[in-house]
């Protein structure tokens, strides 16, 4: 749970049934997704949950050069606190939480190594308990893409967000973002890619106060496949991210990833994340200390089976951590979870 101020110790099961559906053409693609949670433990039944995340995405080509793609995402819940939220808070019951999020965006291919990309964003948080904030996440973008070479491309993003929290008064945020980056690609098996960007917001509060702000965008990503047996990925962000916390969040982000074949049927995985809330050279860098910064780490190291075509077994051990900045106490998790897995047979067919 990641509290300061209490410890559970508990065994259960998770049985997670899923479901994907596409349908393929040559000019489209639809494909539904969706996964059911249940969650049930033995001596701490006041944590058990029926969750579900159902994903609807659409890729339809209006034409040689441009394209429409479409998706929507419902997530329905369970989850105690939060563990990258701002808020000093402490949650020892279980809440439930209900989000959307639409995204949709128009391509087209202005020469063959020029593309534009306008696309727009919509979340909707509904929370169901007072020690959250409800809100609102929405806004357009344009992104400009020109491939260099066989191996470089850049481009150009600039977009603008409002973040409206369901609290009394009509506080919002309006940020207008810009991020420029470069990709490059030797091969298809290495890709490596960043950019940097300016964000500008301006917080409106009722009535009539309004404070602005200045900071700064990191983008980094890194896929490489070193060799058939071994892939390493990882990623780093630096940007600004609504939370529950009725404010927007300056938040870093760090990502690693591995996976190594041992056998043919046997592999061995580690999943590295970092995260944390701290403006280094930001406004907000003088006062983070006081705004509730914690730090949160987790470590999941895995071995996977193939025992048959259809069935697969998973070992794995995560530890969180997380350190509260503000009185320097600190929360620890240890987790070990065997997950057994079951491929349903495929079906496919054509005529419709």
């Amino acid at each position: 749970m990641l509290s300061r101020d209490r410890e559970i110790e508990t065994f259960g099961f998770i049985t997670t049934p899923a479901l994907h559906l596409e349908r393929n053409s040559p000019t489209s693609q639809i494909a539904f997704d969706g996964r059911f949670d249940f969650a049930e433990y033995i001596d701490h039944s006041e944590f058990n949950s029926q969750d579900q995340f159902l994903d609807l995405s659409v890729d339809q080509a209006l034409s040689e050069r441009s394209a429409f793609q479409f998706d929507v995402g419902f997530t329905r819940d369970t989850t105690l606190k939060n563990e990258q939220d701002i808020t000093g808070r402490i949650l020892d019951d279980s809440f439930r939480f209900v989000r959307w999020d639409v995204d949709t965006g128009w391509n087209y291919l202005l020469s063959p190594i020029d593309q534009l990309a306008v696309s727009g964003t919509y979340r909707n948080v509904d929370y169901h308990t007072n020690r959250k904030t409800d809100y609102q996440y929405f806004g357009p973008s344009i992104d400009y893409r020109r491939q260099l070479n066989e191996l470089e491309r850049v481009n150009a993003t600039v977009g603008a967000v409002r973040f409206i929290p369901d609290e009394p008064g009509k506080d919002y945020t309006d940020t207008i973002n810009t991020l420029f980056g470069y990709t490059y690609t030797p091969s298809d098996l290495f890709t490596i890619g960043g950019g940097l960007g300016l964000a500008y917001s301006m917080q409106h509060e009722d009535p009539g106060r309004d404070d602005d702000e200045l900071g700064y965008r990191v983008k980094f990503n890194m896929r490489y496949i070193m060799s058939d047996q071994t892939s390493i990925r990882a990623s780093l962000s630096h940007d600004t991210e609504p939370s529950g916390d009725g404010d927007q969040v300056l938040r870093n982000r760090v990502a690693f990833g591995v996976d190594h074949q041992l056998t043919p049927l046997t592999t061995a995985r580690l999943n590295l994340d970092y995260a944390d809330n701290d403006d280094l050279l930001g406004e907000q860098s003088e006062t983070s200390e006081e705004s509730g910064t914690s730090r949160y780490t987790s470590v999941r190291p895995a071995i996977a089976w193939q025992l048959t075509e259809d069935w697969s077994l998973e070992a794995a051990y995560r530890f969180r951590y997380r350190l509260f900045r503000d009185d320097d106490e600190s929360a620890t998790s240890n987790s070990v979870f065997l997950t057994l897995q079951y491929n349903f047979p495929t079906w496919a067919g054509t005529g419709f």
